[in-house]
């Protein structure tokens, strides 16, 4: 729902027509050593609109004038050049119409898109980095086309290599339990009975014995070293590995420590581990284990 408080005074640019006339009917803040032009109310200045050297119309921050919100350009193509929050997709609705929704922890745009020549209507991902912009042509009283979709794709996970996968490490998850049973405090009771955190070395302990230090999951995830350690099929490996697994945490609980195995390993067999199925052209979907791709 649009917040019509902070988006008061903000104007309807719908064509690179309609941006340049705002900006040579906009006046500089006076006194603004950097000739500020609010894109809407005066007292807003840090929302402004100005010219780059290509004659594209841009809006954004007044701070950041390389990686606008929005740009209009020449030729009629509108992109989004800056990654964004939830008040930039209203401000985005407000002025330029481009609808944008958040769903599966990533932002969607209700657009128009070519598909094999015919124009499908529907949810598409925006998928804003720094080498990509999504682009738009603007229509009145229509959607946005939009110019460069991005094709949406969804994993399936194939059963018999998860069960493989599972048969392959099951002695390194039967030792980890057992470990973290064995080192289970007798008055622990219901939850953490049932789900104990696994021993634990100091900093100065784990170098000494040679593993990472490194108290990022993000990082072990990926690290060579680390699923070495998994394939070792000896006990000095595993137990490294697991005391690798708690590094970092106060206490880490033994289903956490199957979580970050999983992830590590998905993550290794992801090429036979799961198949990509492309997805309808204009459908919103989750993509569970999409993750392990990105």
């Amino acid at each position: 729902m649009l917040n019509y408080t902070t988006l008061y005074g903000l104007p309807q640019l719908r064509s690179y027509a309609e941006a340049l006339a705002h900006f040579n009917d906009v006046k500089p803040i006076r006194g603004d050593i950097d000739n500020t032009k609010p894109v809407g109310r005066r007292d807003q200045k840090w929302l402004s609109i100005y010219m780059r050297d290509d004659k594209a119309v841009c809006i954004g921050s007044r701070w950041n004038k390389d990686k606008p919100l929005l740009a209009y350009y020449p030729d009629g193509r509108v992109s989004i050049e800056v990654g964004i929050g939830a008040a930039c997709r209203e401000r985005i609705q407000r002025i330029a119409g481009i609808r944008i929704q958040r769903a599966y922890n990533e932002d969607w745009v209700y657009a128009a898109a070519y598909n094999d020549g015919e124009a499908v209507t529907g949810l598409y991902p925006l998928k804003i980095t720094h080498k990509r912009k999504p682009t738009f042509i603007l229509i009145t009283d229509k959607q946005p086309v939009y110019l460069n979709p991005v094709p949406v794709f969804r994993h399936h996970i194939n059963r018999q290599e998860k069960a493989k996968l599972s048969e392959r490490y099951k002695l390194f998850f039967t030792y980890v339990e057992a470990m973290a049973k064995l080192g289970a405090d007798e008055s622990d009771t219901g939850t953490t009975r049932d789900n104990p955190s696994l021993p634990t070395l100091s900093y100065d302990e784990r170098k000494e014995l040679g593993i990472s230090v490194t108290t990022r999951w993000s990082d072990i995830a990926v690290h060579t070293e680390f699923l070495a350690l998994l394939d070792s099929d000896n006990i000095d490996g595993w137990y490294k590995a697991m005391i690798w697994l708690s590094a970092g945490y106060y206490r880490c609980y033994l289903n956490d420590a199957k979580r970050d195995v999983e992830n590590a390993l998905y993550h290794k067999y992801r090429d036979t581990l799961f198949t990509e199925v492309k997805v309808e052209a204009g459908k919103c979907v989750a993509d569970r284990y999409g993750k392990y791709f990105r």
